[in-house]
């Protein structure tokens, strides 16, 4: 996903919201691993369950982009060997630069389960190349948030219309005309704003979807060099995080599992290993690197068709050195493409080369590429990746995966394989 700042003084918010929705605190929600950071301004919304346009296989697409603008163009790193020297304690630093950076990317998120007052989402990043307008996946995550307000992704049409118009304390909450894209929405925005910067928020009244996010943040300050070259280091400014992201695209996919009932094993699993090698090469360098990899899923929650789960990933390194180690977070439900299961009799009705789904936006494109004795392989293909998903058909266990990224000259390939069925 696009990387957003998310900090809101809950103090604040939550004056606001006893505003906004004097009554909100009567019935009492369902517990969901990961609740949105808009409910202290709507707590109503945990109650509301989702949307009339949010279902099992819902499609979101976002474009955001990011930058960070340098408050200094230079500042002082200790560093033992560096060339400037504090007088007074004989710390010596080294000047670097500071320079500018953006980045564009799709985030599409993809509603997997939506019952029992929760909700489960899955996200895709997909980074874009400026240069040449291509996409290639670059990292997937999930959540399980209260069906009424996922994330901050929607928040159910009717707790919005019940919503009072706020400014003050940093916290200002305004309905107005918005035009995205050439559509004027009925809409609302949310805002709060402190020292370091502030962030907004704008539904659509109608639907209650997200349609913009901005956000800008005021990095810590800087030590810097004396102008000159002598005298005292000074405090510079430094860097601007700024985000912006606005929706697209929304769409239902007919999922083809969607409406299967969960394998047993759901709701009862400890843990679920893979064992495999990540390989990358640069063939204009003519070099090739395997790396051994290892992954963990380690359920956190679950309920009837939804897991969230941590997964763990150790790479092997240079000898004599500890592995890397990397950790995401992961959510799957019954209607998830490329999700943790597929159920069984679903699988038992797929056949090959059968189109789940498209995104224009991205560039992606998602088939059954396989069907063999034994098992059943989902793949997306895009202009600069693709994953191969494979499930077991009698567990419905997602059994294998291989995701091949062309990241700059480099060809990154992993692949994985379950070591400990459920």
């Amino acid at each position: 996903m696009v990387v957003r700042q998310r900090h809101f003084y809950v103090g604040l918010l939550c004056v606001a919201s006893l505003m906004a929705c004097p009554g909100a605190w009567g019935a009492q929600p369902p517990a969901v691993p990961d609740p949105s950071i808009m409910l202290p301004l709507v707590p109503a919304a945990a109650q509301a369950g989702a949307p009339p346009c949010i279902k099992p296989g819902t499609r979101l697409t976002y474009f955001g982009m990011t930058a960070s603008i340098p408050g200094e163009y230079g500042k002082l790193v200790q560093d033992d060997e560096g060339n400037w020297i504090d007088k007074n304690t004989g710390t010596r630093y080294r000047q670097e630069k500071i320079g500018a950076s953006g980045s564009a990317a799709f985030n599409v998120v993809s509603v997997g389960h939506v019952g029992g007052g929760v909700a489960e989402l899955s996200t895709k990043l997909y980074s874009l190349d400026t240069a040449t307008k291509k996409c290639g996946f670059a990292v997937g995550g999930g959540m399980v948030g209260h069906a009424g307000c996922a994330a901050d992704y929607w928040i159910h049409p009717e707790v919005l219309a019940q919503v009072a118009e706020v400014n003050a304390q940093g916290v200002r909450i305004l309905r107005m005309p918005y035009t995205l894209e050439g559509r004027t929405y009925r809409a609302i925005r949310f805002q709060t704003d402190d020292i370091s910067g502030y962030q907004a928020h704008v539904y659509d009244l109608d639907t209650g979807l997200m349609i913009f996010h901005a956000s800008r943040r005021q990095g810590q300050s800087v030590l810097t060099a004396p102008i000159g070259g002598e005298g005292m280091a000074g405090m510079g400014e430094g860097s601007a995080q700024l985000v912006t992201l606005w929706l697209v695209e929304r769409k239902d996919i007919d999922v083809p599992w969607k409406d299967a009932p969960p394998p047993q094993w759901i709701e009862r699993f400890g843990q679920l290993s893979y064992r495999g090698v990540q390989t990358s090469v640069v063939s204009v360098a003519g070099s090739k690197l395997d790396r051994a990899m290892t992954a963990t899923l380690t359920p956190k929650a679950c309920g009837p068709g939804w897991v969230r789960f941590t997964n763990r990933y150790l790479f092997e390194s240079l000898p004599g050195m500890p592995p890397n180690e990397a950790t995401q977070d992961g959510a799957s439900g019954a209607a998830t493409i490329g999700g943790l299961w597929i159920s069984p009799q679903a699988l038992g009705n797929v056949r090959p080369g059968q189109l789940i789904e498209t995104n224009e936006k991205v560039g992606t494109t998602v088939t059954v590429s396989d069907v063999r004795p034994g098992a059943v392989t989902i793949s997306e293909v895009g202009p600069l990746h693709r994953t191969d998903c494979t499930y077991d058909m009698r567990t419905g266990v997602l059994s294998a995966m291989t995701i091949v990224q062309q990241i700059g000259l480099a060809s990154i390939t992993h692949r994985i394989q379950l070591v400990s069925p459920p």
